[in-house]
């Protein structure tokens, strides 16, 4: 295990909750040291229960994951950090390998998912902006264009919500609201170029090559923004450009983008998982979308919508 130099404390806030960390997390937004933690992040031994294989990959490398008699939830990644969340408030990592920037990409990504996943809230692999005053999310599987969509619409001049995790909560009404995660988007180097966005502007980011962070950090919000629209992006042809989904159809798909271990959606946790996909359509326009082709007119899906949005505001 990896004893990092920095042991003194780090504040952050990350989808509507305080974070106090004893790991240097950049790609957060810096919160308040006088916050009471509701999620505690600190180093010590991981003691790993049986854990099984996942279909998730994080720089090339599958995770693995377990649950233990107290219900507290692991994922391992070999050579990088095991972690262990547990009551929805505590996430304990186990670095192994030596960069702390890699240690904070993969504790804030599956692993912190897993905290929020304890805390009920209702997960999805997808990236969020904000169109004028509503939250609109895009999903689809990988390579169909979540990043670049949302980068898209972010140069057109909405606000980013989230990229790769996005969190809904519900009001006591049962509508639902997406937390703002934190202030970066990871592109493409071919979407960086495609859409113009300033290099100056980005940072390289740990995860792969040709990879950047676009960082909006003085834009970014902390308030939860109503949804209102979901995109599964894909890109068949032979498939019509916009399509509404029936509402049978919808639990599926969404369960087909839940970003954590596919066996933690069981029992009473499924239940849960098909009723909030019910409470997210009773309020929010759910369609499949064919992702324009070429960037263009990608861009220009995203200045209609944005100006169609106004207008109807």
């Amino acid at each position: 295990m990896i004893n990092f130099e920095s042991t003194h404390m780090h504040y952050y806030i990350a989808f509507g909750l305080h974070i106090h960390s004893e790991i240097s997390l950049p790609e957060l937004a810096e919160g308040d040291a006088h916050s009471v933690a509701e999620i505690y992040i600190r180093k010590g031994e991981v003691r790993l229960p049986a854990m099984h294989p996942t279909r998730i990959f994080r720089r090339g490398i599958k995770a693995a994951f377990g649950e233990d008699e107290s219900q507290a939830l692991y994922l391992n990644w070999p050579n990088v950090a095991s972690f262990k969340a547990s009551g929805g408030n505590e996430l304990v990592v186990s670095p192994v390998a030596s960069d702390p920037d890699i240690i904070s990409l993969f504790t804030v990504s599956e692993a912190l998912g897993l905290i929020l996943f304890q805390r009920g809230h209702f997960l999805l692999h997808a990236s969020a902006v904000v169109v004028g005053e509503e939250a609109w999310c895009f999903m689809g599987m990988p390579g169909a264009g979540k990043s670049s969509t949302a980068a898209a619409f972010i140069k057109a001049g909405c606000r980013l919500l989230s990229d790769d995790l996005t969190a809904i909560t519900f009001d006591e009404a049962g509508k639902p609201f997406i937390l703002p995660a934190y202030p970066q988007l990871k592109i493409w180097e071919r979407t960086v170029a495609g859409l113009q966005y300033d290099p100056s502007d980005l940072e390289p980011v740990s995860e792969g090559v040709n990879k950047y962070a676009y960082q909006p950090r003085e834009q970014f919000t902390a308030q939860p923004v109503p949804l209102k629209k979901v995109f599964f992006l894909h890109k068949a042809r032979n498939k019509p450009e916009f399509q509404n989904l029936g509402i049978a159809e919808i639990p599926g798909e969404m369960l087909r983008n839940f970003p954590l271990p596919a066996s933690l959606i069981a029992d009473k946790n499924l239940k849960r998982h098909f009723f909030q996909s019910l409470q997210c359509a009773r309020s929010a326009e759910v369609l499949r979308r064919r992702r324009p082709e070429g960037f263009e007119k990608l861009e220009k899906w995203a200045e209609d919508s944005i100006r169609e949005q106004l207008i109807a505001e």
